[in-house]
C-alpha cells in the first residue's frame, strides 16, 4: 500500500513538471515554426540571393525582373525596386540547356522547346508553352529535333548538323536522307520526295528535321534603330529578339480593365522573333543578355593573331560562341551565349586602337573538363601582362575579370598550361567583351 502511494506521488509530480515545461516549451515552439513558415513563403527575404545583373558601367547588382517598359527593365530585390535602361545592360540571369524530348532551332541560334504542329511549304507550326501557337517562316528555320539526346555532347552535335545546309530527315540510327519535305498537318508519317522517290517515314523513327536549303540567308538583317536582346526562359529556351529603340510599340504590359499593372503582377513583352511579334511573359524569362553598339564581342571579331602551342603534336583551333569541340559554352551545367573556346596553351590577339575602356570576361573551365583540367588565364595590354588568373580548375565557378584598356593598341588572351600539363584543359573565355570609351561610340 505504501508502495503504490509513493508511485502516485511520483507520477503527479512528473506530471505537474511536463505541464510546467510544456508552458516554457510551447511558445518557443510556435516561434520556430513561425519563423520557417516566413522563410518557406518567401516573406522573410533579409540576406535572400537574387540573379545578377551586370552593368555597362561595371557594376553588378541583383534583383528578380518585374517589369519591362519604355525601354527600361524594372528589376525587384526584396521590398526596393530599381531600374535599367536596356542600354545599360549587359546581361542578367542565367541560361540552362532546352528541356523536353523535341527543341526547335532558328538559323540565328534560337532555340524553342515545344511541339510541331505543321509543315507548310512556306511556314512551320510550332507550340510553346509560354508563347503558344507560332507560325515562322521556314526560311528562317534550320530543323526541328523531334527526340532530342540526353547528353549535351549528341545535343551539340545533332545542333550542328542541322545548321548545315540541305534539306532532309535524320533517322534515330543514324542515317540521313536528303530531300524536299512535303506539307505535314500532324499524323503518323512523313513525306520526304528525293532522288528515290516519294516515301513516307513514320514520326517514330525520325531523330530531326532539317529545313535549310543552300543559299537562304540565316540572319534577317537588323534595322539601325533596332537592339537586339537574348531571352532565356525557365525551360531553356533562347530566342534572339528585336526591339525598336526609338519607341515602345514593340513593348507592351499586360493590364487587365484598363488599370495600370502593379510591377508584382503578370506583366508581358511584345518583341519581333523572325520578323512575327509575340508575346512573352516575364514570369517566364530567366536571363537577358543586350547585344548593342556599346559593346563588343570578341567572338564577334577577327583577331589579328591565333598561336597555338600544343603539348605533344595536335593542334587545335579556336572557335567563337562554341566550345573547343564546337558545342555549347557550358560551365557547371550553366549556357553561355557568348566567349570564346579555346585549348591550352593558345594565344588569341586582337586590335583594339584606342577605342575601347575596359575588357571584362567570366573565365572558366567548360564542362567537357568533366572536374578535371587546369590552366592559367593571363591578359596581356600592348605587351604588359595586366591580369593573371589561375589556377582555374575544372567544376569552379566562373571567374571574373576586368582590364583596363583605355589608350591601348593591342590586347593579348593566352591560356597556359598548370598542374596536369594539358590534360582536358577547355577553356572559356565567356561573355569576352570590349567596353567602347564615350569618346569612341558611333
Amino acid at each position: 500500500m505504501y508502495t503504490e502511494f509513493k508511485h502516485v506521488l511520483f507520477l503527479n509530480k512528473n506530471h505537474r513538471l511536463l505541464r510546467r515545461w510544456s508552458r516554457l516549451l510551447c511558445p518557443l515552439l510556435w516561434c520556430v515554426l513561425w519563423w520557417h513558415a516566413l522563410l518557406a513563403t518567401g516573406l522573410c527575404e533579409e540576406g535572400k540571393s537574387y540573379p545578377v545583373a551586370r552593368l555597362l558601367s561595371g557594376e553588378n547588382r541583383q534583383g528578380v525582373l518585374v517589369g519591362w517598359e519604355q525601354g527600361q527593365l524594372l528589376f525587384r530585390a526584396g521590398d526596393s525596386l530599381w531600374k535599367c535602361p536596356i542600354e545599360e545592360l549587359v546581361y542578367w540571369g542565367e541560361l540552362s540547356d532546352v528541356q523536353g524530348p523535341s527543341c526547335l532551332f532558328l538559323q540565328d541560334g534560337s532555340a524553342l522547346a515545344g511541339r510541331l504542329t505543321a509543315v507548310t511549304t512556306d511556314e512551320l507550326g510550332w507550340v510553346h508553352p509560354e508563347l503558344g501557337e507560332l507560325r515562322l517562316p521556314r526560311v528562317v528555320c534550320a530543323g526541328v529535333v523531334l527526340k532530342n539526346p540526353r547528353d549535351p555532347t549528341l545535343k551539340d552535335r545533332l545542333m550542328g548538323t542541322l545548321l548545315e545546309e540541305g534539306e532532309g530527315v535524320l533517322f534515330l540510327n543514324g542515317d540521313q536522307l536528303a530531300g524536299e519535305l512535303r506539307n505535314w498537318a500532324g499524323g503518323e508519317t512523313l513525306t520526304v520526295s528525293s532522288v528515290l522517290g516519294e516515301q513516307s517515314f513514320p514520326l517514330v523513327n525520325l531523330r530531326a528535321l532539317r529545313f535549310r536549303k543552300s543559299g537562304t540567308t540565316a540572319v534577317i538583317p537588323a534595322a539601325q534603330s533596332e537592339t537586339r536582346v537574348w531571352i532565356g526562359l525557365e525551360d531553356g529556351s533562347r530566342i534572339l529578339i528585336r526591339i525598336d529603340s526609338r519607341g515602345d510599340e514593340k513593348q507592351h504590359d499586360a493590364e487587365a480593365g484598363g488599370s495600370r499593372p502593379s510591377p508584382y503582377g503578370d506583366q508581358v513583352l511584345r518583341a519581333s522573333l523572325a520578323g512575327k511579334i509575340v508575346t512573352i511573359p516575364l514570369k517566364a524569362v530567366c536571363f537577358v543578355q543586350v547585344l548593342n553598339k556599346n559593346i563588343v564581342y570578341l567572338s564577334d571579331l577577327e583577331p589579328d593573331r591565333y598561336l597555338f602551342v600544343p603539348f605533344l603534336e595536335y593542334v587545335r583551333p579556336y572557335y567563337r560562341d562554341r566550345n573547343n569541340r564546337g558545342g555549347l559554352l557550358r560551365v557547371n551545367r550553366r549556357v553561355y551565349i557568348k566567349g570564346l573556346g579555346v585549348y591550352s596553351a593558345s594565344r588569341l590577339t586582337y586590335s583594339l586602337k584606342k577605342q575601347f575602356e575596359r575588357f571584362e570576361s567570366e573565365l572558366a573551365l567548360d564542362d567537357l573538363s568533366q572536374g578535371a583540367g587546369s590552366v592559367v588565364f593571363r591578359v596581356l595590354v600592348d605587351g604588359q601582362s595586366r591580369s593573371v588568373v589561375g589556377p582555374v580548375r575544372g567544376n569552379e565557378n566562373p571567374r571574373p575579370i576586368q582590364v583596363d584598356v583605355r589608350g591601348a593598341e593591342r590586347i593579348d588572351l593566352v591560356v597556359e598550361f598548370s598542374e596536369r600539363a594539358d590534360e582536358l584543359d577547355y577553356a572559356d573565355w565567356l561573355n569576352a567583351r570590349l567596353i567602347r570609351s564615350v569618346s569612341s561610340q558611333p
